[in-house]
């Protein structure tokens, strides 16, 4: 197979049991990644008002399904970073890389921000909007305005730094893994851009950005239970070699 890297270049291949755990591990992510999303799209489809001051009526409406959506959300930074981090395996990306451990760390900062921004939403706001609705507009995270939101938006640019990061150590290798650093470079690009637009007061151009970030992490996904298909078929390699002429020493490959 020409997609196949030599023996001596790939001793993570030798072990076909850590090579199926790899490709379970990134569809399980993967899938639990998508599934959140999904879930998420029931909080667009309860219609919530862009404030709640003088619009608690009208947020109360959909209250269970924008809880709902939130709820599933909070499994979306758990599911990413897991993927993020499996995909670095799966490149052989080393454990004492600078640029791993770097990213690792903005990943790990990421998390904490997105659950705090996600999981006030069906923990706090509740409570909030039957006691002092004020109060619950700072954390009514689908007010650009809100506390909520500027936490949300932190998390993001920290994930953008960590995907930029980590999809330079990708951009060398196979093609699947170059297009999914490719991705990853669109959504840090979008994640960055967001806070910029939301700090200089366009926050219409912010809110868009945010959305076209999130949706860049869709074809990573895609891309990532491509290869935990590929790891866990008898005979596939996902193509992690670097490619030719793009670092010195690079690993030849097999024939066809």
């Amino acid at each position: 197979m020409s997609s196949q890297v030599s023996g001596a270049s790939a001793p993570v291949w030798h072990d076909p049991v850590r090579q199926r755990r790899l490709g379970a591990g990134l569809l399980a992510s993967a899938g639990a990644y998508l599934a959140a999303a999904a879930t998420m799209s029931l909080v667009f489809v309860s219609g919530p008002p862009s404030r709640l001051v003088g619009n608690v009526a009208e947020l109360e409406q959909g209250f269970a399904l924008y809880r709902w959506g939130f709820l599933g959300a909070s499994l979306l930074a758990p599911a990413l970073v897991a993927v993020l981090v499996l995909l670095m395996t799966v490149a052989r990306v080393p454990a004492h890389s600078a640029r791993r451990w770097l990213g690792t760390i903005l990943l790990a900062a990421y998390v904490p921000f997105a659950t705090l921004a996600y999981s006030t939403q069906y923990m706090v706001l509740p409570r909030l909007v039957a006691t002092d609705p004020e109060a619950a507009a700072l954390w009514y995270l689908h007010d650009v305005d809100s506390i909520a939101y500027a936490v949300d938006l932190t998390g993001y640019a920290l994930l953008g730094l960590a995907a930029i990061v980590l999809a330079s150590t990708l951009l060398a290798h196979g093609r699947l893994l170059r297009w999914v650093a490719a991705w990853l470079v669109a959504m840090g690009v979008l994640s960055l851009a967001a806070m910029g637009f939301h700090a200089a007061g366009a926050t219409t151009a912010a809110s868009v950005s945010t959305v076209s970030s999130a949706l860049c992490t869709l074809p990573v996904m895609l891309l990532a239970m491509m290869a935990g298909r590929r790891l866990r078929t008898p005979v596939g390699v996902v193509d992690t070699a670097p490619s030719p002429g793009r670092a010195p020493g690079a690993p030849k490959r097999t024939g066809a």
